[in-house]
């Protein structure tokens, strides 16, 4: 299983990067997320890449509980011989957080089989979701679902990918380890890229201890983002009292103007118990406005008005710096 967690951007071999950023825009598997964005060139073979996310959040809900921060440094190191079709890629990040963990996110290597197929295999990340891990592919400091977590069940995860892309269309499996029950986890993706603009994605992951049905879709016109999910989870050896079944879905529009943008987001989650049931339904309202102060360094403030049990107001601010 990749693994569950509570809390994609920017050219040696040119026609090598362009391909597998294809791919990876393609299919959702942000294996080569940064790949065209690896600005320090150390040797021919040798590119680095990262960024640094600085954040503060709060929850207004009526009570003393504490503020946030947040700061969390990545780094990325892209391997890769001219003219030939093997390469290797490692990221390591650490998060200040509670358990101040510093971890190998993506650490693979990949094989160019040709134009269209990559080959690959290591701690790969998962298909799911339309709003993606890393901090700077969001247009919002939070996720969407409930606690302000993702909707979606994995995160990286040991396994081999095959991922097969095409201007139009694209393909991919992916099969690895369970991290905490025996047995063997797939995920399959596939994309529709035919329309300028449009990505359509539909993902389904089957594991020990879950199963996901993943929809999204997103359209760009010109200073415009549109972007719509649903995610289903289902939850496999859950005793009474535990969630049995997840269901949640996103609206999103992102406008951006020179170097400010503005988005809007709604969100709605329902879990259902075990034995009969179900949690207080969650639905958010997320306002972010952004600016883009240089190529690297971006920042944005988001508040977000919750619906649960007892309404909240959640505030963030947030610094990323990327290179």
């Amino acid at each position: 299983m990749r693994c569950n967690h509570a809390a994609e951007n920017k050219q040696t071999n040119k026609i090598m990067k362009l391909k597998r950023n294809l791919i990876a825009l393609a299919t959702g598997a942000s294996l080569f997320a940064y790949s065209a964005n690896a600005e320090i060139i150390i040797t021919d073979e040798l590119s680095l890449y990262g960024y640094m996310d600085l954040a503060y959040s709060d929850t207004d809900n009526g009570s003393d509980e504490s503020s946030e921060s947040v700061a969390e440094f990545e780094l990325g190191f892209l391997f890769e011989t001219p003219d030939s079709p093997f390469f290797a890629q490692m990221e390591l990040s650490f998060s200040d957080d509670d358990t101040d963990d510093t971890d190998f996110e993506t650490a693979i290597v990949g094989y160019n089989y040709n134009e269209n197929l990559v080959l690959s295999a290591g701690n790969i990340l998962s298909y799911q979701g339309w709003e993606t891990y890393d901090a700077t592919g969001l247009y919002q400091f939070s996720y969407a679902g409930r606690g302000q977590n993702p909707f979606y069940t994995a995160a990286y995860a040991v396994g081999a990918a095959a991922d097969y892309a095409t201007d139009s269309f694209a393909l991919g499996v992916w099969i690895g380890d369970s991290d905490n029950y025996s047995g063997t986890s797939y995920e399959f993706l596939a994309a529709y890229t035919g329309v300028e603009g449009l990505t359509i994605k539909a993902i389904y992951a089957d594991d020990p201890g879950y199963t996901t049905y993943n929809l999204w879709a997103s359209y760009e016109l010109g200073g415009f983002t549109f972007a719509a999910e649903y995610i289903i989870n289902e939850y496999e050896e859950t005793v009474a009292g535990d969630v049995d079944e997840t269901n949640g879905y996103l609206l999103l529009v992102n406008y951006a103007w020179e170097k400010a943008g503005l988005t809007l987001r709604y969100s709605a989650q329902e879990d259902d118990l075990v034995g009969g049931g179900s949690l207080e339904d969650f639905s958010m309202v997320t306002l972010s406005p952004s600016y883009v102060f240089s190529d690297k360094l971006s920042a944005l403030v988001e508040v977000s008005f919750i619906e649960e049990e007892e309404d909240e107001t959640f505030y963030a601010v947030e610094m990323i710096y990327a290179f």
